[in-house]
């Protein structure tokens, strides 16, 4: 894998990650040292600034997609020696619970009883997940209780997230928090109450956001996004971020 600088100082990437074991972990240090090379890393925010401000760019930022424990364990010491910026994006309602996004308990319990949850309810359920949540929790919940307990033995113990103590321990000045918006915005209530809980935890209000690829990727607007006080949302489009990029709609770099 070769960086070149080619997308020059009017482009920035965003670099996001999710689970982080070994088998992937030299390869997200080998990709982090590659970027460094020709892009200075920060915060989203800095960047959507720059968009906002019609400033170059030639910036990187390494996002994570949920507070795992590998996360935690594995990549985040790497940066912090390095001196560099992340942002976490979090989904309060499973931190500190010991459970999973609802979509990722869906598929774990598809392919431990693969004859209760059949392909036809998997696909069914994790459709409904972003417009009904408490509907689909309402059923895991009856899983538990009908089928059988989350196969644990089927789960890397590190894909589970960490607590609220552990995250406020991770450096404030190169921290930037973020929250997955995985309803739509006729749950403007639900993340709101989210948003508001991090606040407690976390003492600050997240600026930035992103769409979790399990929603209609047109659910959000600018209008609904602005309501939330937010100043940068990753989208699920694929790409560098451009001086024609908007700051509600934020590509991600693929290498």
């Amino acid at each position: 894998m070769m960086i070149s600088n080619w997308l020059g100082k009017n482009n920035s990437l965003l670099l996001e990650y999710d689970h982080i074991d070994d088998t992937n972990l030299s390869e997200f240090e080998n990709q982090i040292e590659e970027v460094e090379k020709f892009y200075r890393f920060s915060k989203i925010e800095e960047i959507t600034g720059r968009i906002r401000n019609k400033k170059g760019q030639g910036l990187a930022a390494v996002l994570f997609k949920n507070p795992r424990k590998s996360v935690l364990l594995r990549a985040i010491p790497f940066l912090i020696g390095k001196n560099i910026p992340f942002t976490i994006f979090l989904r309060p309602d499973c931190i500190g619970l010991n459970r999973l996004p609802m979509e990722e308990e869906l598929d774990f319990y598809s392919k431990a009883y693969p004859k209760k949850i059949t392909a036809e309810i998997l696909c069914q359920k994790k459709n409904e997940a972003w417009k009904a949540p408490d509907a689909v929790d309402v059923f895991l919940r009856g899983l538990r209780r009908e089928v059988g307990p989350l196969p644990l033995d089927l789960i890397d113990p590190t894909l589970f997230f960490c607590t609220w103590g552990k995250l406020i321990e991770l450096p404030k000045e190169l921290v930037e928090w973020g929250v997955t918006l995985y309803v739509g915005p006729q749950k403007t209530d639900l993340v709101g109450h989210g948003i508001y809980f991090m606040r407690q935890q976390l003492k600050l209000t997240p600026k930035v956001a992103r769409i979790s690829s399990s929603i209609d990727a047109g659910a959000w607007n600018v209008e609904s996004l602005s309501a939330l006080n937010l100043v940068g949302c990753i989208s699920n489009g694929k790409g560098a971020v451009t001086h024609e990029s908007q700051w509600w709609d934020l590509p991600i770099w693929c290498f």
